[in-house]
C-alpha cells in the first residue's frame, strides 16, 4: 500500500510524500526525510505509485496506535481552505489537529489517549429554559423552520447588548441534538466569556466539550478523541474549535461574530466565520451568527439576502440601555483636570459606589506608561530586537517589550548620556489602577490585562473577586468588555476612547465602534439605569456620536459609503501579501520585484510595498503589499495564477503568505 503523507518538516511542510506502509486514513505516522526522523498525516491510500517503487520508503510505523485524527470529510474539507486561502495544505492540517502538527508537542503524546468523559464544570446546577420574549419567539420559530427545512443561508440574530440573544442559541442547540446532530459553538475567547460557556454547561451538563489551549496536549487529544467519536454532542471553544471532528454536524454558532478574535493569523490566515460557512455547507449543516454591532461584511450580506436576519431590539428584563456621554478630555484639561479621570465620571463612579453599585473602566493599553524619555538628550529606550519603545510596568521598576516580550529594569540615569533626568511619558492600566486607588481609596479594585492574567485560572478567579462584590471597580484593556453580565454594573468609563481611530487599517474606525458599543453594554444590565462616559480628544468623530446613540444604522450606512467609494470590503476585494526576511535589503529587493509583477496586471490595484507598523518583530522584517481588485474571487483566482512566480522572486525571503480579507 501507498501512502500520500504530508510531513512537518521545515522546507517540506506542506508538501506531498509517498511512502510505503499500512496506516488508517488522517492517522499520524513517523517516517524518515532526508536522514532525519519526521511526523507525517496520511492524506491518501493508492495501490499504484508512478514513482520508482525501489525509491519509495517504509514508513517507521504509526502514533497513537494508529488512531485517525481526521476523518474524510475533515480532510477534504482542509484542501477547499487551502485552496480558498491560497496556502499549503499542512498549514491547514495543523490547525486541525489537537496539537499543533509542526510543533515538537506531537511527539510528547506517546500513546492513545484515554477516552474518558470530558471533565466540566457539571458542579453547575442545571438552569432550565427562561420564559421567551415575543423577540426571542420570533428568531426561535424562524431558526426552527430552517433546521426542519433546507435552508442554506446563513442566519444573523442582530439585538442590542442584554437582548437575550444567548437563551436563543441554547434553544437552537436543544433543537438540533434532539435531531441526533452535533453542535459547534464559537465565543470569541474561552477564558473571557466565562458567563457563556457557564450557561452553556449549566444547560445541557456533560454532553459539553469545551476546547482551549491552556490544556496540555494529552488533554487536549482526550478531548478531541471524544468528540470524534461522538461522546460529546456540543462542543465550546474559541476559533481553533471550527475544525473540531463532530462526526455528524448540525450547527455552528458564532457569538459576537464581529470579533478581531475570529482571525487567525501566522501559518494559516484565516477567519473562523469563512470556515464556519465552508464546514456547514459540505456538511448540510446551519449556521447561526450572533451580535449587537455585526461586521460591515455580514450586515451587508443581510441586506443582499445572503443571510437571514433576525432582530431582538429589546432587553428582556425590560431595562434600558444606558445613556452614553462623550466627554471633550481638551476642556478638561483646560479647566486644569490632568488626571486620567474626567471630572464627571469621578462624580458618577463616587455616587454610585457609594450606593452599592459597581465601576468599570477600560482602558486598552497594558503597563504603567508607553515609553520613558530623557529630557536632557531625548532618548527613548527602545527593545533591541522589535523596532518600539519599551514600555514601563510594575509601577516603572520594568521595562518590557509588548512583541517579544523582553525585559530589563529602569535604569535611573539616561544609558546615552548619562543623565539623571528620566520620566515616563503616556499610561496604561497600571497607572490607571494606582489613579483610583488614590481618587478612591475606599474601595477595592480588580484589574484585568494580560499582565494579571497569565497564570491559570486567573481569568476566573478575578471575575469571581467583583462579580461576589469583593471589589467594586473593575478596569482593564478591551477584555472587560466582552462577555460579561454584572447586574451592579451601573458606570463605565472608557479612557482615551479615539485612540484607535487612527491605526493604519481600513476596520479601525469599525473595531472601535464594536469596541465601544460592546462596553457600554456592560452598563445597566440590572435594575438600575447605566451610564456611560466617553472620554476623547476627538469627541466630534462619528463614531463617537453614533455610540453615544447606540445607532449602529447609521454607523453602517455612514462607513459603508466610505468603503464603497475605495473599495474595500465588502465593496470589493482585497488581498495582504505579506513578507518575513532578517536581512532588509533582501526583503526591499524580493517586494519591490512582486509589486512590479502584480502591477502588469491592469485590473489591480497595488498598495506597497509598505514597512508594516512595527517594521521590524523579533529580529525579523515586516513588509507587506496591499492588492485591490473587483471581488474576492477574481483576486483569488488572479494570485492563484501567479503565486509559483511570486514563490521564486520570494525564494531568498524567510517566509511570506497571503491574507485574503
Amino acid at each position: 500500500m501507498y501512502l500520500q503523507v504530508i510531513c512537518n518538516v521545515g522546507a517540506l511542510f506542506g508538501r506531498g510524500l509517498t511512502y510505503r506502509g499500512e496506516a488508517e486514513l488522517g492517522s499520524l505516522v513517523k517516517v524518515e526525510v532526508g536522514g532525519r526522523k519526521a511526523t507525517a498525516i496520511v492524506i491518501g491510500h493508492s495501490t499504484q505509485t508512478e514513482l520508482d517503487p525501489g525509491t519509495v520508503k517504509e514508513i517507521h510505523g504509526s502514533l497513537y496506535a494508529g488512531y485517525p485524527w481526521l476523518s474524510r470529510d475533515l480532510l477534504d474539507l482542509a484542501q477547499v481552505i487551502a485552496d480558498y486561502y491560497l496556502c499549503s495544505l499542512g498549514a491547514v492540517l495543523s490547525l486541525m489537529l489537537p496539537v499543533p502538527f509542526a510543533s515538537k508537542e506531537v511527539g510528547g503524546l506517546k500513546r492513545p489517549p484515554k477516552a474518558e468523559p470530558e471533565e466540566l464544570a457539571t458542579h453547575l446546577i442545571r438552569q432550565p429554559p427562561v420564559e421567551l420574549t415575543k423577540d426571542q419567539t420570533l428568531a426561535i420559530q424562524a431558526i426552527k423552520a430552517a433546521l426542519d427545512g433546507s435552508e442554506t443561508k446563513p442566519y444573523l440574530l442582530h439585538g442590542v447588548t442584554g437582548s437575550g440573544k444567548t437563551e436563543v442559541y441554547l434553544r437552537a442547540i436543544a433543537l438540533v441534538i434532539g435531531k441526533g446532530k452535533q453542535v459547534i459553538y464559537l465565543v470569541p475567547e474561552i477564558s473571557l466569556t466565562p458567563q457563556a460557556i457557564a450557561a452553556v454547561v449549566s444547560r445541557f451538563g456533560d454532553k459539553v466539550a469545551v476546547v482551549h489551549s491552556s490544556r496540555s496536549p494529552g488533554e487536549r487529544a482526550r478531548t478531541w478523541q471524544n468528540i470524534a467519536q461522538g461522546k460529546v454532542e456540543i462542543v465550546v471553544g474559541a476559533r481553533s474549535a471550527v475544525f473540531a471532528p463532530v462526526p455528524n454536524l448540525g450547527l455552528i454558532i458564532i457569538d459576537e461574530e464581529h470579533e478581531a478574535s475570529y482571525r487567525h493569523e501566522g501559518g494559516l490566515n484565516f477567519h473562523a466565520r469563512v470556515v464556519a460557512q465552508l464546514r456547514v455547507r459540505r456538511a448540510g449543516g446551519f449556521l447561526l451568527l450572533g451580535s449587537a454591532t455585526p461586521s460591515l461584511e455580514v450586515y451587508a450580506s443581510a441586506l443582499r439576502g445572503q443571510t437571514t436576519l433576525l432582530n431582538l431590539p429589546s432587553r428582556p428584563s425590560g431595562s434600558l440601555l444606558p445613556e452614553v456621554k462623550i466627554v471633550d478630555m481638551r476642556e478638561e484639561l483646560r479647566s486644569g483636570i490632568k488626571g486620567l479621570i474626567s471630572a464627571p465620571l469621578r462624580l458618577m463612579m463616587a455616587e454610585r459606589l457609594a450606593h452599592g453599585e459597581q465601576a468599570l473602566l477600560l482602558f486598552n493599553r497594558r503597563g504603567y506608561a508607553q515609553l520613558s524619555l530623557c529630557h536632557d538628550c531625548g532618548h527613548i529606550p527602545t527593545c533591541p530586537h522589535c523596532d518600539v519603545s519599551l514600555r514601563l510596568h510594575h509601577g516603572s521598576s520594568i521595562l518590557k517589550c509588548h512583541y517579544c516580550g523582553f525585559t530589563k529594569g529602569n535604569e535611573p540615569s539616561c544609558p546615552k548620556c548619562g543623565g539623571r533626568n528620566m520620566h515616563s511619558r503616556g499610561a496604561g492600566t497600571e497607572k490607571l489602577e494606582q489613579e483610583v486607588g488614590e481618587l478612591f481609596p475606599n474601595y477595592r479594585i480588580t484589574r484585568l490585562d494580560r499582565d494579571t492574567t497569565s497564570k491559570k485560572g486567573s481569568h476566573q478567579r478575578l471575575l469571581t473577586e467583583f462579580g461576589s462584590h469583593s471589589s467594586q471597580i473593575l478596569l482593564g484593556t478591551r477584555m472587560i468588555a466582552k462577555g460579561l453580565d454584572f447586574p451592579s454594573v451601573t458606570v463605565v468609563g472608557v479612557i482615551d476612547a479615539d485612540s484607535g481611530l487612527f491605526f493604519p487599517d481600513f476596520r479601525a474606525v469599525e473595531d472601535s465602534f464594536h469596541l465601544l458599543m460592546q462596553v457600554a453594554g456592560r452598563s445597566g444590565r440590572g435594575q438600575h439605569k447605566g451610564m456611560v462616559f466617553i472620554q476623547a480628544f476627538n469627541p466630534d468623530h462619528y463614531c463617537l456620536r453614533f455610540a453615544r446613540e447606540h445607532d449602529f444604522l447609521s454607523f453602517f450606512k455612514l462607513e459603508s459609503k466610505l468603503r464603497r467609494k475605495l473599495s474595500y470590503p465588502p465593496y470589493g476585494g482585497l488581498a495582504t501579501l505579506c513578507f518575513r526576511s532578517r536581512d532588509l535589503l533582501k526583503m526591499r529587493e524580493a517586494t519591490a520585484q512582486v509589486a512590479k509583477l502584480l502591477a502588469h496586471d491592469p485590473q489591480l490595484t497595488i498598495l506597497g510595498p509598505v514597512a508594516e507598523s512595527p517594521e521590524k518583530v523579533r529580529d525579523v522584517y515586516r513588509h507587506q503589499i496591499g492588492v485591490k481588485g473587483k471581488s474576492r474571487k477574481f483576486l483569488q483566482e488572479i494570485l492563484r495564477k501567479k503565486k509559483a512566480e511570486i514563490e521564486v522572486l520570494c525564494s531568498t525571503l524567510a517566509h511570506w503568505y497571503i491574507i485574503i480579507n
